[in-house]
């Protein structure tokens, strides 16, 4: 199995520099993305973020994704890896209250189908797309909303999904969920909840259909937007269950 390990050496001597802010055209207007590239890049790696959705990525311009993917972007810069999109919303797309309706909406779904077209166009490279909490329910409605939409991907990973999060069929490509046994976010994100998800998802699917259980980590302090929610202390867990998903195929074990 792949291992991803970063070193401190390796930090020291990596050229990591700000991202490219690209703004995707479509029907109800730009949608602004942030892009890394790798040298060794075989695939592209779409991030639907969870919360909000909408986080001003192009002020703060980083020199490489946050959270989980900065361990995917780290592994990367050696090896037959990934580059990355970070989607930014133009507006919030709920949060407070549980709301999450902006998500289901024709303006939304659509923004996506753009940034997912014009980067598949663009890198001529197989497309993975992964949300995270709220993030989950945007995937969901993508490939509810047409048969067409999971043709473009090679596969979709969904990590602590919302408890609304609801998938219909048929499917047909590699699916992998991720979730940690600990979650106490359980009112928007439980571990059963997700585990039903995805026996429901293995029978409608015609394509590999996966479940990884993160298991290390911090509680952290808020269980919405810290601890074992957002992997905190695991992060190097989780993303090894992710690097494994896209790549077992075409990597040695």
């Amino acid at each position: 199995m792949k291992r991803i390990v970063t070193s401190l050496v390796f930090l020291l001597f990596s050229s990591a520099s700000s991202a490219e802010i690209i703004q995707v055209p479509g029907p109800y207007g730009e949608t602004t993305t942030a892009y890394w590239s790798s040298p060794n890049s075989t695939a592209v790696l779409i991030f639907m973020p969870g919360g909000d959705g909408s986080f001003n990525i192009a002020s703060r311009n980083p020199a490489k994704p946050s959270w989980v993917l900065s361990k995917l972007y780290d592994a990367s810069l050696t090896d037959p890896g990934l580059d990355f999109v970070f989607v930014d919303s133009p507006y919030s797309l709920g949060w407070q209250g549980g709301n999450i309706s902006p998500r289901y909406t024709k303006d939304h779904l659509s923004r996506m189908l753009n940034v997912i077209q014009f980067y598949k166009e663009r890198t001529k490279k197989p497309i993975y797309l992964i949300g995270h909490s709220n993030g989950t329910i945007s995937e969901a409605e993508f490939l509810n909303k047409s048969p067409d939409n999971q043709k473009l991907l090679a596969g979709v990973i969904f990590s602590a999904s919302r408890n609304e999060t609801s998938i219909d069929g048929p499917l047909n490509l590699p699916i992998l969920f991720l979730h940690h046994e600990d979650d106490a976010n359980g009112r928007w994100t439980s571990y059963s909840n997700a585990k039903g998800l995805y026996k429901k998802v293995k029978v409608l699917n015609m394509g590999s259909t996966e479940f990884s259980t993160v298991h290390g980590g911090e509680a952290g302090s808020n269980p919405s937007t810290s601890g074992h929610h957002m992997y905190e202390g695991s992060f190097d867990e989780a993303a090894n269950y992710i690097w494994n998903f896209i790549f077992k195929r075409s990597l040695p074990k």
